[in-house]
């Protein structure tokens, strides 16, 4: 029985993905790789994430997002998976309001973490 569990992102931007498991120290490869799971059976992906030499993440085109999948069972990492994706969900967001304002003309003028864990930035553009 397959332990692979397949969670919905809403990440539809491969390069802002890269940036954003590079920032949280994980390597990554887009050549299509296997994960494995607790059982050895495997599951083909088009992009893994690599922490220490496991290969513990992988990413799957659905045609509109990637789906991350991985076996929970074998999650043995300093932090819970559930902070993980969301440490990982709001990293992806940031780079996304960055690129994104970028695009549109704007500059970064300050970034804040606020008490409750969410973030603040302020861009601006000069007509």
């Amino acid at each position: 029985m397959s332990h692979f569990n397949r969670i919905k992102t809403k990440i539809n931007n491969l390069p802002i993905l890269k940036a954003t498991l590079k920032e949280l120290g994980y390597n990554y490869s887009c050549e299509q790789r296997y994960i494995k799971d607790l059982n050895g059976n495997t599951q083909t992906v088009d992009l893994i994430a690599e922490n220490n030499k496991e290969n513990l993440l992988g990413f799957i085109w659905d045609g509109q997002e990637y789906n991350l999948i991985t076996d929970l069972q074998m999650w043995n990492q300093q932090l819970s998976f559930e902070c993980f994706f969301d440490n990982m969900m709001q990293q992806y967001a940031i780079k996304s309001i960055h690129y994104t304002s970028m695009q549109e003309g704007f500059n970064k003028l300050s970034q804040e973490q606020l008490s409750d864990g969410s973030i603040k930035i302020i861009v601006q553009r000069w007509s």
